[in-house]
């Protein structure tokens, strides 16, 4: 697993995954709120736990992705696509709304 290639769908997920980071937490300075319970819940605990939070959730479903990658090339290449439309789609909606 470590030593295959980095895959343009892997890279352009994690980049999604932490333009939502920065921007969220750019947005928490500013004054905003977290709006899913349990980011907002880990919050409390300050930035780092926030951070560590958000990496987790991240990093867990690449890890399990990247893992599948080895025995259904195919199919994991397929899902991290559709994972990355997803969550591109869905942080495009939710800066659409902030920004109104």
């Amino acid at each position: 697993m470590l030593n295959s290639p980095v895959r343009l769908s892997t890279t352009c997920l994690v980049t999604v995954g932490l333009f939502d980071l920065v921007s969220t937490v750019l947005l928490l300075g500013r004054g905003m709120g977290e709006g899913n319970p349990l980011f907002s819940w880990l919050l409390q605990f300050g930035p780092w736990a926030f951070v560590l939070g958000k990496v987790l959730f991240l990093a867990g479903p690449i890890l399990i992705i990247e893992f599948a990658r080895q025995k259904h090339p195919q199919t994991a290449e397929q899902a991290t696509w559709i994972a990355f439309a997803a969550y591109a789609i869905l942080y495009g909606a939710q800066l659409m709304r902030i920004r109104g």
